[in-house]
């Protein structure tokens, strides 16, 4: 029973470290695109906390990060096969999303992708096989 609770709160925390990541990406357009007052990035500092408080909780203290981060010499085959099934996932579903965003930006004939969301792609591409992990499998 305590185990199930656990999984539930690292799902929680990585939805919200997900939710803040799309949040914090979205704010930052609205603002660029809708010319809105800078000071309203302010909120930025706030959603980068909560970024970082989740990805803290749901990543490392469960220590999900170093598992997929770690070399697959120090893994036995259980988990090699975990953080092999979670990469070829992540790929799977980064390469979707890449794409899907790419043709948002060409349809809409809007300015290439700037920094701000290469840097979040980056972000996602490095927390998304170990949310898959995160997700699928028990705290250690």
């Amino acid at each position: 029973m305590e185990n199930q609770k656990l999984r539930k709160q690292n799902k929680i925390w990585i939805s919200i470290n997900y939710l803040s990541l799309i949040t914090g990406i979205l704010l930052f357009y609205i603002v660029k695109n809708h010319h809105m007052p800078l000071t309203i990035l302010w909120f930025e500092v706030g959603i980068i906390a909560v970024l970082l408080v989740s990805f803290y909780k749901a990543f490392i203290i469960t220590k999900f990060w170093k598992m997929v981060h770690t070399s697959s010499k120090d893994l036995d085959e259980r988990e090699m096969q975990v953080v092999l099934n979670a990469l070829r996932y992540a790929y799977s579903i980064f390469a979707i999303i890449c794409i899907i965003i790419i043709y948002a930006f060409a349809i809409a004939e809007n300015q290439p992708i700037d920094v701000v969301l290469a840097g979040g792609l980056l972000y996602f591409a490095h927390i998304l096989p170990v949310g898959i992990v995160g997700w699928n499998e028990k705290n250690n």
